[in-house]
């Protein structure tokens, strides 16, 4: 596999009725949209999901997942003081983690802090006469900062930096994000932006970072063990994605958790949770990655 610097690599209405009709419009619609040819934008890793609950809602759940894990989708749902931690296993060597703290800091305000390391793997580096010179350091990282503001409106706004190494050429970026969320009597409703920035340079190679812009919403459905939730974004590098999840609670501290994309075969997952400790795992079948499975941990006060 060749690699390169820059790789490719509702409003919940009250009515559920109405939600499930747009939401199932969308995404009839989302798979009629064609995708960017790889390499067009920078970065683009960021399009997977970070954690495990997103990953098993069909790589969605910006209007259902509070806390730590939020700062990667929607920093209005930081949540209280917790921490979290992920790993998934892409295609051949190449493995992603993340790290988040969220920290109450009193009157309805979150502080977050988080960190997303992206490792393609051992990479073999060839001189012009096509001879083997051994291998090639490379690396991609993201810090990001938050502050949020609980409420009945919680809103949340993100600064990312964003830095890439393929041995010795190495680039460097800056980019924000932000997110609102309502509650309603019915569920959720979230509008985010993410990865807005100026375009993203390698030495002398740019492209664009992979902003997304999502409309999301999360409903319980017939009894609070079921829950829905529905996601429409669009990617400047992917362009429009329609996800849908489905949570099962059948048991005090387990779930079980199913979703899917106009990109993508059905994701399971699983989650089992203890006072303050909870695990989650999901497996996302064959994409551009590979098969991926993906462990997360979420450690609150």
């Amino acid at each position: 596999m060749t690699r390169r610097p820059l790789k490719k690599l509702i409003f919940v209405y009250p009515k559920r009725k109405l939600f499930l009709s747009l939401a199932a419009i969308a995404l009839i619609l989302s798979a009629e949209v064609s995708t960017s040819a790889p390499g067009e934008n920078a970065l683009d890793f960021l399009n997977l999901p970070v954690g495990a609950n997103s990953a098993a809602l069909g790589q969605g759940g910006y209007a259902g997942i509070i806390g730590p894990e939020a700062i990667f989708g929607n920093p209005s749902l930081l949540g209280n003081t917790a921490f979290f931690a992920s790993h998934q296993e892409l295609l051949l060597d190449t493995r992603a983690e993340a790290f988040a703290l969220a920290s109450n800091l009193g009157e309805g305000f979150t502080l977050g802090f988080g960190a997303l390391l992206f490792s393609p793997g051992q990479i073999t580096g060839y001189s012009a006469e096509n001879s083997r010179t051994g291998t090639i350091d490379a690396g991609d990282r993201v810090v990001r900062l938050a502050v949020s503001k609980a409420g009945r409106i919680s809103w949340g706004v993100s600064a990312s930096y964003y830095h890439q190494r393929l041995d010795t050429q190495m680039g460097n970026g800056l980019g924000a994000g932000v997110g609102i969320s309502i509650e309603t009597q019915t569920g959720r409703f979230s509008l985010t932006a993410d990865n807005l920035g100026p375009p993203f340079t390698v030495e002398s190679l740019s492209a664009p970072l992979p902003a997304r812009f999502s409309s999301s919403g999360w409903v319980p459905l017939f009894n609070p063990a079921v829950s829905l939730s529905l996601d429409l974004s669009y990617r400047n590098s992917v362009g429009i994605t329609g996800c849908a999840g489905l949570e099962y609670r059948p048991l005090d501290g387990f779930q079980l958790r199913a979703g899917s994309n106009n990109l993508e075969s059905v994701a399971l997952g699983l989650g089992l949770s203890r006072k303050n400790v909870s695990l989650d795992y999901s497996y996302v079948p064959q994409d551009d990655f590979g098969d991926r499975h993906i462990f997360s941990l979420i450690l609150a006060k």
